[in-house]
């Protein structure tokens, strides 16, 4: 049975952190994507602070196709693995009109959704239906990677250097524990060529990495997408992106811009939201708890109605009882709808049981679990 409880958003802005003295984290596992293994510096003055929001800025202009302003056709072709509920070979396309107008489709399995921006609404074939958690994030990672407010963030940078030439990897967060790992949980990490502005490699959160190739990519009206991009999670290749084609289609067929009646008459659809990062901490129910929590990210999608979840799965698996645990928190309950489907990164943060109060860290799975909110109220996650 789904808990009804919503988890309310004020609460995405921080982790529920104990002082350093009473908690013990492990870092994120290692990952031969992760580029940044030493500790960066944490930017406290203006101007660097400025700079590196304008290298964020620039890397994320260079993905605003709409800001053309001239009709284009956008072909995707992808293939993907893993454990989400659709995986196979799928394809994407967008149609612009130069102005206020796009067409997009997806196929992927099953699924095949078609939705119409006309107007300032959107419409679509079956316009309830959900979009599959790897199309939203083949679209996230090609067409939105990069957040619109970078001011907010704690920002931590590390230069670098990728196939022989700089990189600047930046790691934001609202906020940072005490003593983070070089790569801290609560952190989401872009790297940038400095020289072109060019995004090189992408991750949300710990776990998942995109990795951008612009080998024989070409400008298109000041805009550089890459030609191919490797999604990888927990080390293995789990998206396959290809662009096949960004042309200018100055003699598209007006008509498709517009619904059809029978999409007026099934009501407009819904868009899909920028991905954001949610945590979760868990208490388990009527057991003396330890000082030792253990993070698990899980990657979902959310109704865009009512916020249950769509689709999810764990982006750490080498403990497969607390992968399970996570997943099963997660698809447990409901979250505060938005009128958009969301992408959302949890971090289910676990809070280990022990014999004793403070004692030894255990976990077994038959531990039940609650999670606490923001205001600590104990919401019963249901079996």
């Amino acid at each position: 049975m789904r808990n009804t409880t919503r988890l309310f958003g004020m609460f995405a802005s921080s982790l529920v952190c104990l002082p350093a003295a009473f908690a013990q984290t492990n870092p994120p596992p290692p990952d031969a994507h992760e580029m940044v293994t030493r500790q960066p510096h944490t930017l406290s003055k203006p101007a660097d602070r400025s700079a590196a929001i304008s290298l964020l800025d620039r890397a994320r202009t260079n993905y605003d196709l709409h800001s053309i302003g001239a009709p284009y056709s956008l072909k995707v072709s992808f293939e993907t693995s893993g454990a989400s509920q659709s995986e196979g070979t799928g394809s994407m396309e967008e149609l612009f009109d130069g102005h206020s107008h796009w067409r997009w489709t997806e196929q992927l399995r099953d699924s095949h959704v078609v939705r119409i921006g006309a107007e300032g609404h959107i419409y679509g074939t079956n316009p309830a239906d959900p979009v599959p958690l790897r199309v939203q994030l083949v679209r996230t990672v090609l067409l939105r990677p990069i957040v619109h407010d970078s001011g907010s963030y704690v920002f931590r940078t590390a230069d670098l250097e990728r196939d022989g030439k700089p990189v600047v990897c930046m790691l934001l967060s609202y906020s940072l524990p005490p003593n983070p790992a070089p790569r801290s949980w609560v952190e989401r990490e872009d790297c940038i060529d400095p020289t072109t502005g060019l995004l090189q490699m992408w991750s949300e959160a710990p776990g998942i990495y995109a990795v951008y190739d612009y080998t024989g990519a070409t400008d298109f009206h000041g805009h550089t997408l890459p030609r191919q991009i490797s999604i990888f999670e927990e080390g293995r290749l789990t998206v396959h992106v290809r662009v096949e084609s960004l042309e200018d289609a100055p003699n598209i067929d007006a008509s498709l811009f517009q619904p059809t009646p029978e999409m007026v008459d099934a009501g407009e659809s819904f868009a899909l939201a920028g991905p954001r990062r949610l945590p979760l901490r868990v208490d388990p129910t009527n057991e003396p708890t330890s000082r030792f929590f253990q993070p698990i990210i899980v990657h979902a999608t959310l109704d865009a109605q009512d916020g249950t979840v769509l689709d999810a799965e764990a982006l750490q698996t080498t403990d497969p009882d607390l992968s399970r645990a996570a997943l099963d928190i997660v698809r447990s309950t409901s979250f505060d709808p938005s009128g958009f489907q969301q992408e959302v990164f949890f971090n289910v943060q676990f809070h280990f049981p022990a014999v004793r109060l403070n004692g030894p860290p255990v976990f077994h799975t038959s531990v039940h679990w609650i999670i606490l909110d923001h205001h600590g109220r104990p919401p019963r996650i249901r079996r």
